[in-house]
């Protein structure tokens, strides 16, 4: 009996339910990270207090998870990191201050994907911020697409010497500043398929645009420091494209649920082209790198720096093995 002779067919309606019986457990999952923030926040700012008296604590644990960063961290990032970062928070900046563990509904916690993070520093020789904050949203776009973007932040180095993306992250911010003086680029709007790509074709034509891509081309050192993390943009989706996007996609699960018809929305026949925002990217990892550090690097940071900590020469007291050789 051949492959073919097994095939199963399944009916649209019964992928539909299918798919909606899938965003229901991810719409679950994503409660629990809600839910899981609003508890451990108080735990997480008090170990804060306890790590400050630990010095590099930041710079180990971000060396150690270098596999996990996407290789994001380097020689001279760590550098800087040893020598002046003190804390590193992360919060999710658009869950209601109203909202409560014991609340049940997604709806009840805003948006917890979105996250924020603060990073203080010491006095140092590299730039003059004591605190870079930078702040990514989730949203989703008119195209079925869906992820966090963000706005550049600037970085304040105290010379070009010293600036480790080597004005990658000036270029980066200086294109959206562009892009947001420019009433016809529209990045408060709701764009899609041809209006959006004649929008992208007329953004490729900005000098701050080619001034951008020419170092992208031309700056395989910079490109690598973790400090392009703070001029990370993403795939742009404005706030209103958000909102009518998630309303689309709400209908488009209730009626999967009655079994009724929507209309399909209009296809692009481009779908695979780069963004003009995408094909400047000057950090392509961020959305991984945010992800990993908010879910798996700063809730287990203590961890990620113990792992050098006990390989190391560092002695550390173990009360109980001390207790059971004086037993034996």
């Amino acid at each position: 009996m051949s492959s073919s002779d097994n095939d199963v067919v399944i009916d649209p309606q019964t992928i539909k339910e299918l798919q909606v019986f899938e965003a229901a457990i991810s719409d679950v999952d994503t409660e629990v990270t809600a839910k899981q923030y609003l508890m451990s926040r108080a735990i997480f700012e008090a170990r804060q207090r306890t790590i400050a008296k630990i010095p590099s604590f930041w710079a180990v644990t971000f060396d150690n998870a270098a596999a996990e960063l996407e290789a994001a961290v380097t020689p001279a990032d760590l550098e800087v990191f040893s020598a002046a970062l003190t804390a590193v928070e992360v919060t999710r900046p658009e869950i209601p201050a109203s909202a409560s563990p014991s609340d049940v509904g997604l709806d009840k916690f805003g948006e917890p994907r979105s996250l924020c993070f603060t990073f203080r520093f010491s006095e140092n020789e590299w730039f003059s911020d004591p605190v870079l904050t930078k702040t990514f949203y989730f949203r989703y776009g008119a195209d079925g697409s869906a992820g966090l973007v963000s706005e550049p932040v600037k970085v304040h180095w105290k010379s070009s010497d010293k600036d480790l993306t080597k004005g990658l992250g000036d270029a980066a911010l200086e294109f959206w500043r562009a892009q947001k003086a420019d009433p016809s680029q529209q990045l408060d709007g709701v764009l899609a398929n041809a209006a959006r790509h004649a929008r992208d074709a007329a953004a490729k034509k900005m000098p701050a645009y080619k001034a951008l891509a020419a170092r992208l081309e031309d700056n395989a050192e910079g490109i690598v420091s973790f400090f392009n993390f703070f001029s990370y943009r993403g795939r742009w989706i404005s706030a209103a494209e958000h909102v009518e996007a998630k309303a689309k996609l709400l209908a488009k699960r209730q009626a999967a649920i009655s079994g009724s018809e929507m209309d399909e929305d209009e296809d692009d026949d481009d779908e695979d082209e780069d963004f003009t925002e995408e094909a400047v990217e000057t950090f392509p990892a961020g959305h991984e790198v945010a992800v990993t550090l908010a879910e798996d690097i700063f809730p287990n940071a203590i961890d990620y720096f113990m792992g050098t900590a006990i390989d190391s020469d560092i002695e550390i007291d173990d009360d109980e093995d001390e207790d059971e050789e004086m037993e034996g």
